[in-house]
């Protein structure tokens, strides 16, 4: 499988497949799968983005700094197996002027093969997944799939206003 796009959908009849064959036969093609059903998420989903959990070392130490130095944390989640990931890392945080925003944060790049439960408990279901997290932990912006230099700069940019 072969696509242009970072994100496509699935039809399929439940008849002869299920949700679980195809995820998984998406997965095995090296892209990241989830199912969108439409329905809204419940309010204890919700909470999961709300802000970091404490008891994950990485994630205390990256809270204690950025608190320290004021500075907005950048939660990269990502993966070795990850083609938009390895393509972000060499296009958009290549760039000079993602580089000079992310010096201004508290970058965590969180591998989830490495850091599963992790990952699960903050709720990421495909990948690339960014999130931008206030010195005090709380949730403020999430990035799913690709982004190019120019829109992940504007984003970040953006929040760091705020800091």
């Amino acid at each position: 499988m072969h696509l242009d796009r970072e994100e496509f959908a699935v039809t399929y009849d439940t008849r002869k497949a299920t949700p679980e064959r195809l995820i998984a036969a998406i997965k095995e093609s090296g892209y990241t799968a989830q199912i969108v059903t439409g329905k809204r998420p419940s309010a204890a989903a919700e909470t999961v983005f709300a802000a970091l959990l404490p008891g994950f070392p990485l994630l205390d130490e990256s809270l204690a700094r950025a608190k320290r130095e004021r500075k907005l944390i950048v939660l990269d989640f990502t993966a070795e197996w990850c083609a938009p990931c390895k393509r972000m890392e060499k296009t958009t945080f290549a760039d000079a002027k993602v580089k000079e925003l992310l010096d201004r944060c508290v970058l965590v790049r969180i591998d989830t093969d490495q850091q599963p439960d992790l990952a699960k408990r903050l709720g990421v279901v495909g990948l690339p997944d960014i999130r931008f997290v206030s010195p005090d932990g709380k949730m403020i912006h999430q990035l799913r799939g690709f982004q190019s230099a120019e829109s992940f700069a504007d984003a970040l940019a953006r929040f760091l206003q705020t800091m």
